[in-house]
């Protein structure tokens, strides 16, 4: 397979650096050019309340102002990256404070945001409805992985009772959407050797009932492999060197053909602010693009 050629990598970043956010852009600096890890930090701080929590359009489909149990997992997402950078830890441990606070006891764990966002522009799927029912591990069981990996900053919650209880959680349902697996393995990463080989052979069972291997799908809002492969640094689930080969082949061919990724969805409502979080998700998409892309060497 050939790598991305020059015009289209200078396409992809030129389209990052001229439509996508500041983080976004900074990402990209990151990653490609030369190490800029406080900048990043910084940026990301402009997102974070005085709760703790982070909100202000971190998730672009949901332009809330007020903080989210979603947001803020997404900024530890990205700050779990950069715990040696000046800022940061600062920022995780008024991040945990946040979820500390939020903790629903009866519900064992996070609601993705509260009922403020209806307030403001969001996408269909994010109006808020009052949860009647369990908890899925969207963003919970991500978000235990967090409290985990940083249990000796802040242990007001019991974590080792609440990562066992989102591991049986695991072991006993029958996993088979694609979001909450993508947060059970951003949870696995962050677990103990031994967390992880009980985790392991569900998440295959669940990666192998969900992923969508047939191409002519992924045009589509579709799980294709390599939306969950680049979850994690560890190889995790057995992808064969031809499937592998036809997904990269696919991000290599949008990123030729328009120097972008499009988000493959919409909103029925709010449509001006869609074009801008549009425009938002197309930076995240195509940075992600270019990330596999590097990591399978294709740079």
């Amino acid at each position: 397979m050939k790598n991305i050629n020059q015009s289209a990598f200078d396409a992809s970043s030129s389209y990052i650096l001229n439509n996508a956010r500041y983080l976004e852009k900074l990402l990209l600096g990151h990653y490609f050019i030369s190490p800029c890890g406080e900048k990043v930090v910084k940026a990301l701080k402009m997102y974070q309340n005085k709760d703790g929590g982070y909100g202000n359009g971190l998730e672009p489909d949901f332009r809330m102002s007020f903080s989210s149990p979603m947001a803020t997992s997404i900024a530890l997402r990205i700050l779990a990256e950069f715990t040696e950078t000046e800022g940061a830890l600062e920022q995780i441990n008024l991040a945990l404070l946040y979820l500390e606070s939020t903790y629903n006891e009866e519900l064992k764990g996070w609601e993705s945001t509260s009922k403020m966002v209806n307030l403001f522009p969001h996408a269909p799927w994010w109006t808020y409805r009052a949860t009647e029912r369990e908890l899925s591990g969207n963003p919970s069981a991500e978000i235990v992985g967090y409290l985990y990996k940083f249990r000796n900053i802040r242990d007001k919650l019991d974590i080792i009772q609440l990562k066992n209880y989102y591991l049986n959680k695991l072991v006993s349902s029958n996993l088979d959407e694609e979001h909450e697996l993508m947060c059970y393995i951003r949870m696995y990463n962050h677990m103990s050797d031994i967390d992880q080989d009980i985790m392991l052979p569900y998440l295959t069972v669940a990666y192998q009932k969900i992923v969508t291997i047939n191409p002519e799908d992924w045009n589509n809002y579709t799980p294709y492999p390599l939306k969950f492969v680049e979850l994690s640094k560890a190889d995790l689930f057995e992808v064969s060197e031809d499937l592998l080969n036809e997904n990269l082949q696919f991000l290599l061919n949008k990123l030729s053909l328009i120097g972008h990724i499009i988000p493959s969805w919409s909103w029925d409502s709010y449509l001006e602010e869609w074009e801008v979080a549009k425009r938002e998700w197309s930076g995240i998409l195509t940075l992600d693009a270019l990330r596999i892309l590097r990591r399978y060497k294709l740079l």
